[in-house]
């Protein structure tokens, strides 16, 4: 695998060792976001009037 990891970065022309961190940064985003997964907590509802105005109405979501 390191091996084709080598070949396309030489082949995008950028230094292997780049490639690698690249990988290796996203293989961390991944585990941080399964321990620490991102749920919204507000919910925004826009309601358009008779008169053309817009009004937002925010609300908070229990979980």
């Amino acid at each position: 695998m390191l091996k084709c990891i080598q070949y396309f970065a030489y082949l995008l022309g950028v230094d292997p060792s780049c490639i690698s961190l690249i990988i290796a940064l996203l293989l961390i985003l991944g585990i941080v976001k399964c321990i620490y997964p991102w749920q919204p907590k507000w919910k925004a509802e826009e309601i358009n009037k008779e008169d053309g105005s817009k009004v937002t109405k925010y609300y908070y979501l229990d979980k």
